[in-house]
């Protein structure tokens, strides 16, 4: 049974006329006619009641195979619809994976309400992850699309684009009397216990730390690694020593610290968009359609 068998049956049985069913099919009314003596071939039984005067009605059998024929029509046209919109990406999932730098800065829900303006039916799943796991995921297909920091190289699988360079800051007691300065330099830092998160050392912010000792004439007091940049805050908002952390973790406004700039250096972090290179998935390509002005990031 094929559907342009359907078509005409169903045009005939609403029409009761081969001739006004021709012309609406954009078919000759032979054509119509051996259709539909095709499917009732198929099925083995008469469809329609035919007479000289060109007059039809529906068997009991028509009548019967009727509302199946268009359940069926109507099906294959919603099929189609969900079919064009899922490779026009318009539909679909999407899996996001972000830093929660990335969501503190704003950038997450920027890119994504974006999106969903232009692919309101593709459901979205935001998941707040490492940026070494994230980039696993994407690597092995879990994730379609990481905000992530910045590494100094990537699984082949992987492009990066860079979103912003954001300036890394210190983060301090608010009690503590380097607060009161609008600025530290490197040397102020000297024996005072510094926190990064334990992907630190992949991201750059060990070799920030480092770069901080060689300008400051010490060596860093460097605390054991911790989960991420809340436990980080937390923790010297507890006293228990500094941090270093991007610009946007100030949107947390944990209650007792200060985040200050460092004078004389020029300390930042990338955060960088990473996906697939080799990209199937239509409503993904739709999502990295909305960086297009962006370049790849080296790397």
């Amino acid at each position: 049974m094929e559907l342009h068998q359907l078509r005409c049956f169903e045009m005939v049985a609403e029409e009761l006329h081969f001739a006004r069913a021709a012309d609406r099919l954009g078919m000759t009314q032979s054509a119509v006619s051996r259709t539909v003596m095709a499917l009732e071939a198929l099925l083995g039984a008469r469809l329609f009641n035919r007479s000289k005067r060109s007059s039809v009605t529906l068997t009991t059998t028509g009548a019967l195979f009727l509302p199946e024929a268009k359940l069926i029509l109507r099906q294959a046209e919603r099929g189609e619809t969900v079919g064009r919109r899922a490779g026009r990406g318009e539909l679909g999932r999407i899996e996001i994976g972000y830093v929660a730098s990335a969501a503190l800065a704003g950038t997450v829900s920027d890119f994504v309400r974006r999106y969903r303006a232009v692919a309101p039916g593709v459901d979205v799943h935001l998941r707040e992850l490492e940026t070494p796991r994230q980039i696993e995921d994407i690597a092995t297909g879990r994730l379609d699309i990481g905000f992530i920091r910045a590494r100094k190289q990537y699984p082949v699988e992987i492009r990066v684009f860079r979103l912003s360079r954001d300036p890394l800051l210190i983060a301090l007691p608010a009690g503590h009397p380097l607060a009161r300065q609008e600025a530290i330099i490197p040397a102020d830092l000297a024996g005072i216990p510094l926190l990064v998160p334990h992907f630190g050392e992949e991201a750059g912010f060990l070799t920030r730390i480092q770069e901080l000792g060689r300008a400051g004439g010490f060596n860093p007091v460097i605390m054991e690694p911790v989960r991420d940049f809340l436990t980080v805050i937390t923790t010297v908002a507890a006293g228990l020593g500094f941090g270093l952390v991007p610009v946007s973790v100030g949107n947390l406004r944990i209650p007792g610290t200060v985040l200050r700039p460092v004078r004389g250096l020029d300390l930042s972090s990338d955060l960088v968009l990473a996906s697939r290179h080799a990209e199937a998935s239509p409503a993904v390509r739709q999502f990295m359609a909305l960086l297009g002005q962006l370049k790849p990031a080296p790397g």
